[in-house]
């Protein structure tokens, strides 16, 4: 494969007294050396010429891109550094021994390229084309995907690493970016996903390359290099933009075949709740699993407004892998499997509860679950269920994170019973008065009537409750009977009021309501 002058110079410095001078490219572009043989020839761009100082011309053809080592100087040499990239080493240097040394770095980077090539041919592993890149950039490396998940880390084992570079932020020997980790990479570095080019990116005491990855286009993912045990090389951008290509190449051949039952379940299951039609192979999918689901919609704090969908989905699925996850409407939607559920014994939205509260906590996030469903193709309307379970667990239960929909299930209905008209076109003129009496005496009717009915018209239950004697409640109910005018004895009467009552205070104590 094809090089530069600063990768050359990064392996020679250290053995040889050497220079590095002149205009060079940055792009792998030098093949491999070649003696310079006569001072009429040109110095030919993507050409690596090996040449004693005293044999370089006066005037010479320099093409822009070509790239020349001296052994030695020569009163010629300024001219040279304006036109191209020079290595200058020691005149003592032997010239056999320099072009032997230059045909071992080239043998050592076309072994790794072909490693790489023989890798995308067969597996096309990701993991196996950083694992092989370890040698040649000597330093940590993991490639994150589109969603900020982990695909492939090559880092050192624990028995390498100092106490500081087990605290650093990067990813553990188990190849995970713990969701702290990501945090801090998002709040100190712009990954500016439209750049091709490498970017460098200093965070805290650390230092990272990134290069962005893409297919057809589009931001695909990135390969992060970082300076845990060496610093900066030049060479490092061409080496690793080369390797990210290498795995460009790699993913769309992943991306090709990564089209699996689950995805496709997953695409189906988000077509449904977004309300289009389904393909044949979606539909495939869906009723080859006889299976009992929960759905659940997840809803993140600002705090982590910044973290990808994407890479919070992939935390979840792996959490559960009976699992598949999706971003809707600002928010997470996913539907699970109950039968791993199921065989604890307990309902299957207790189990859910035990086993997801605890990352509630860690990622701080609410959830709202559907009812158990059989019916794959009423997913949208499980999904109603949940989204309305957090909406109004949110607004009713806030301290909780885990709201279910039979738990919120009579606020929905009541929210949702009025249809068009205001909730106060319902009332009946007895029960106006009664709100206008509220609202000029510090006694409510509207409580006492709520909490009589609520008893099934017990007085003795209701003078408890209320803290009331007797002849004090009696009283108090002729009155309200009296601005009522309703026959209370009369059960569709009876069930209308209490339905406006608990309307009144559900939607009194989350929502603004109208005052009759």
């Amino acid at each position: 494969m094809k090089l530069n002058l600063e990768i050359l110079y990064e392996h020679l410095r250290g053995t040889m007294d050497a220079e590095l001078m002149g205009v060079r490219q940055q792009t792998l572009h030098l093949g491999r050396p070649e003696y310079y043989l006569g001072e009429r020839r040109a110095f030919r761009a993507g050409h690596l010429y090996l040449v004693r100082g005293e044999q370089l011309p006066p005037k010479p053809t320099v093409e822009p891109g070509a790239g020349i080592l001296c052994i030695g100087g020569s009163v010629f040499l300024p001219y040279y550094l304006d036109c191209c990239g020079v290595i200058r080493v020691s005149g003592q240097t032997d010239r056999r021994a320099l072009f032997n040394r230059l045909t071992e770095i080239y043998n050592r980077y076309d072994a790794w390229q072909e490693s790489l090539q023989d890798i995308l041919n067969t597996s096309a592993s990701i993991r196996r084309m950083v694992e092989c890149s370890q040698e040649i950039l000597e330093t940590p490396l993991f490639v994150l995907n589109a969603n900020f998940h982990v695909l492939a880390y090559s880092g050192y084992s624990d028995a390498a690493l100092t106490e500081r570079e087990k605290a650093a932020i990067w990813p553990s020997n188990n190849g995970e970016l713990a969701l702290s980790s990501l945090r801090l990479f998002l709040e100190h570095a712009d990954l500016a996903t439209e750049k091709r080019e490498p970017i460098r990116i200093d965070i805290l005491d650390n230092s990272v390359l990134c290069v962005n990855l893409f297919l057809d286009t589009v931001y695909s993912g990135c390969l992060v290099l970082e300076y845990r045990r060496r610093q900066h090389r030049g060479g490092d951008e061409a080496l690793t933009e080369h390797l990210a290509r290498m795995l460009e190449l790699a993913l769309r051949k992943y991306s090709a075949a990564s089209h699996g039952e689950k995805g496709s379940l997953r695409q189906g299951l988000q077509d449904m709740v977004s309300g289009l039609p389904i393909g044949a192979e979606q539909r495939w999918a869906m009723e080859n699993r006889h299976s009992r689901y929960l759905c659940a919609k997840l809803k993140f704090s600002s705090r982590l407004a910044q973290l990808p969908m994407g890479y919070m989905c992939s935390i979840l699925e792996e959490s559960f892998p009976d699992r598949v996850a999706f971003e809707y409407d600002g928010a997470i939607v996913s539907f699970l499997d109950t039968r791993s559920l199921e065989t604890e014994g307990k309902d299957s939205r207790q189990a859910f509860r035990e086993r997801i509260l605890p990352l509630t906590a860690s990622m701080s996030f609410d959830v709202g679950v559907s009812d158990p469903f059989e019916d794959v193709y009423s997913a949208r309307l499980y999904y109603l269920q949940a989204a309305s379970a957090l909406e109004n667990g949110k607004i009713f239960a806030p301290k909780d994170h885990f709201h279910l929909f039979q738990d919120h299930a009579l606020t929905e209905l009541l929210v949702n019973a009025f249809g068009q008209l205001p909730m106060e076109m319902y009332f009946p003129e007895g029960l106006r008065a009664l709100a206008r009496h509220d609202a000029a005496s510090p006694v409510s009717y509207l409580d006492t009537l709520r909490v009589y009915l609520d008893n099934n018209m017990s007085i003795t239950k209701t003078t408890a409750q209320l803290y009331l004697n007797r002849s004090t409640l009696l009283e108090r109910l002729a009155r309200i009977r009296r601005e009522l005018n309703v026959d209370l004895h009369d059960p569709n009467e009876r069930l209308r009021i209490q339905i406006l009552l608990k309307a009144m205070e559900v939607l009194s104590s989350g929502r603004n309501v109208a005052t009759p």
